[in-house]
Formats: C-alpha cells, sequence, structure tokens
C-alpha cells in the first residue's frame, strides 16, 4: 500500500462528499433535526396534570356524621402540588354528581373523566365511629401513562388519608387508656393500624435528573445513531457507487492497488463520521447538555478510541451488506433497513429497560451499543477506566472480525465489479 495513493483517495473521497447533498444531510442535518426534536419532546419533563375526577354519593350517613365523605370531597379541592417553576397547581379538579353513579361512569367512559370515586352506604359512619370505611375507584383506561397516573394519585391520596384517619382515631384511643397501662399499649395500636413501617425513595442519577443531563445522554445516543446509520450506508456503498460512477476501472487502472481504495475510503468515511459525531455532541452542548470531557482524565481520552471502533465495525458491516447489493440505491436502501431497526432494538438510541425482555441481551451486547453505553457512561455520568476497560477487550476483538470480514466482503464484491 501506498501512502500517497491512499491519502490522495481520501481527499478525493471527501470533496465528492462535500458536493453530495444527501450525504450531508445524513451526515449533519438529520442528527441536528433529530436532536432538536428529542430536547424539545423529551428533556422537558411534561408538567403536572390536574385529573377531572367524579364523585358519586351512595351514601346515606353523611348527615350529622363526625367526617363524612363530603370531607373528603373537600381534602380533595385543597391538594396541590408545586411545579419547579414555584407554580402551584390543583391535583384533582372534582365534579360532584350527587348519588347519580351511572351518570359519572358514563362520562368517564365517554372519557370527559379520568376516574370516578364512589363513596358506599355506611362510608361516614363506618369512619366515624371506628370501622373500615370502603370506597371505590373507576380510573379511565385506553392511555397507559394517564391510566397508572391516576391510578398511582388516587392510590397515594387514600393511602394517606387513611393513614390520617387512623393516627387521629389512636390519638382518641388515648384518651381512655388507664394511666397506669402498659407503655406499649399505644405501640400495639400503632402496630394494628400500620403492620408495616416502609419507606420508598427514589434516587435519580445527578445527571438524568436535569434536562442538562437528559440532553447529554441523547447527545451522545446521536452520535451513536451517525456511526451506526452512515457507517453502514457507506461500507455499503463503497465499491457499488465508483462502479455506477464508471470511476472504478480507472482508478485500479492507475497506480493504485485495491488495499489503497479501501484504506483511503475508509479513512474519508472516519473524518466524515467524526464531524458528524462533533456535530452531535457541540451541538448538544449549544443546548445546555451535560457533556463531561478533561484531556486529562485518561477514561474520557479512551472514548474517541472507542468510537473510532464502533465506526470501523459498521463500515465493516456494510461491507458485508454490499455482498449483496447491485446498485448504491439497492446497498444505501438495505443499509438503512437494517439501521433504522437495530437504531430502536439496541441500547443506543432506546434504553434496553424499554425493551421486552427477549430483547435486553441483544440490546447491551451489540457491540456498537457497547461502545455506546460506555461512552455515555464516561460523558455524561462521570464514570471512569472501570466503565471502558471491561468492554475494551471485546470491542477489539469485534472491531477485527467485523472489518476482516468486511475486507474480505470488499475483494469479493470489486473482483465481481471489474
Amino acid at each position: 500500500m501506498g501512502l500517497r495513493a491512499i491519502l490522495a483517495i481520501a481527499e478525493r473521497d471527501v470533496k465528492s462528499t462535500l458536493k453530495d447533498k444527501m450525504a450531508l444531510f445524513w451526515l449533519i442535518v438529520f442528527p441536528i433535526m433529530l436532536l432538536t426534536m428529542s430536547f424539545l419532546i423529551w428533556a422537558n419533563p411534561p408538567a403536572p396534570v390536574t385529573l377531572n375526577v367524579g364523585i358519586s354519593y351512595e351514601d346515606t350517613t353523611m348527615e350529622g356524621a363526625i367526617f363524612s365523605a363530603k370531607n373528603v370531597t373537600e381534602i380533595m379541592r385543597e391538594v396541590e402540588i408545586e411545579t419547579e417553576e414555584g407554580q402551584k397547581i390543583k391535583v384533582f379538579n372534582v365534579i360532584e354528581y350527587g348519588n347519580n353513579t351511572e351518570a359519572a361512569l358514563s362520562n368517564l367512559r365517554r372519557g370527559k373523566l379520568d376516574a370516578v370515586v364512589v363513596f358506599p352506604d355506611g362510608f361516614s359512619a363506618n369512619v366515624s365511629y371506628g370501622f373500615t370505611a370502603r370506597v371505590e375507584v373507576y380510573v379511565l383506561g385506553g392511555n397507559a401513562y394517564k391510566e397508572q397516573m391516576a391510578r398511582a394519585i388516587l392510590t397515594e391520596f387514600f393511602k394517606r388519608l387513611s393513614d390520617g384517619i387512623a393516627e387521629v382515631r389512636i390519638e382518641i384511643m388515648e384518651g381512655y387508656v388507664p394511666p397506669d397501662a402498659p407503655p406499649y399499649v399505644i405501640d400495639w395500636m400503632r402496630g394494628l393500624a400500620w403492620p408495616l413501617n416502609a419507606t420508598v425513595s427514589t434516587i435519580v442519577p445527578e445527571t438524568i435528573a436535569t434536562k442538562a443531563g437528559v440532553r447529554g445522554w441523547f447527545s451522545v445516543a446521536m452520535a451513536g445513531v451517525c456511526l451506526l446509520m452512515c457507517g453502514l450506508s457507506i461500507g455499503a456503498t463503497l465499491v457499488v457507487e465508483e462502479r455506477e460512477r464508471g470511476t472504478l476501472r480507472r482508478l485500479m487502472a492507475a497506480p493504485i492497488g485495491p488495499w489503497d481504495l479501501l484504506v483511503g475510503k475508509t479513512l474519508s468515511a472516519l473524518l466524515w463520521l467524526a464531524i458528524s459525531t462533533l456535530v452531535c455532541l457541540l451541538y448538544g452542548l449549544a443546548w445546555g447538555a451535560h457533556i463531561a470531557w478533561d484531556p486529562l482524565n485518561p477514561a474520557r481520552l479512551l472514548v474517541p478510541i472507542i468510537m473510532l471502533m464502533g465506526a470501523l465495525m459498521m463500515i465493516g458491516l456494510g461491507l458485508l451488506i454490499s455482498m449483496v447489493a447491485k446498485t448504491s440505491k439497492g446497498a444505501s436502501g438495505l443499509a438503512t433497513a437494517i439501521g433504522w431497526p437495530l437504531m430502536f432494538l439496541t441500547n443506543i438510541w432506546m434504553p434496553a429497560w424499554l425493551l421486552p425482555e427477549g430483547l435486553r441481551w441483544f440490546a447491551t451486547h451489540f457491540p456498537l451499543a457497547m461502545a455506546i453505553e460506555a461512552a455515555r457512561q464516561v460523558l455524561v455520568f462521570g464514570a471512569g477506566l472501570e466503565a471502558i476497560l471491561p468492554v475494551m477487550p471485546w470491542l477489539v476483538l469485534f472491531t477485527a472480525i467485523f472489518y476482516g470480514l468486511g475486507a474480505l466482503a470488499y475483494k469479493l464484491v470489486l473482483r465481481r465489479s471489474l
């Protein structure tokens, strides 16, 4: 192989790509478009939603009760949640239907309500005199997100209300306990009311808890998508494009060997993929994405290397695709047909935990996904060498296999094309 020939081919390919509007779209414009939509949609947490709740009173014991179903309704009207901006929003928009449960359920079925709460007969009397009071809650189905949210909010509301009622009952009972009673009697009553005392806390990774963290996650993910989609397309069209242009025979007639052509075009591809990756990261930073970079940090210095290996893997896989493609359009279409499902079925753009259990192993062990996840851990989550070193041997192995097989496929396609 000759260095001058390799660089000449790379320079020629770079200039050719600069004139190709479609190639520039996929390398630069497409990442910016997809990142913009992701930042606007996914990196902005949804605002708190007020639930439309219908209330039906089938309870005939409300009159004169110490604590009635009407009191529960008034409490629901007062429940508020505070947004990040400090604005207070009502959790429930309560609509009372008297004792007409059927009308409330009819409006629920029509989607006019998010939930219906029915207070059965005897509710107020049971609450007031220390018995178990039953309440019926109906939640609108069909929208999984809204259904789960409504179910969770109403469940939490009635749990806290139940805890408050239990606390008041125990305080009342304390007045009837003899002064010489053992001190554990009140604790025993508390144990009856609350057999378990479980505390559940949610701890979100510091970076993902912020808009900047989510945008950083998407920026690295978009870089992975570019390596996947554009790497496959470049590898798949590497030979057929030259053949369709009528330049393949002229190149082979010049003092250029087949490996000079492969290495030169690979260098050009790596340059454009590096530019596309930088566009993703810099555009993310322009939106305030959290992407940590420190040239003195050894883990972050390894990130470009693992991204380089990811690019070589996808170019090699694209070269394998070129074996069954006869035209550049066919090769590009086949690369896209393979790349799009991989984009969503691997841990590159779609988090593995969102996928069905049977696909999670593939999603986390797909070679490019391993590289992108390691890069995310370092750049977004602030991990060190422990995130890269375990996967490095596998990435080296897969790079050698994918690009090696791709080089063999290239040799075969080149021979058929001459």
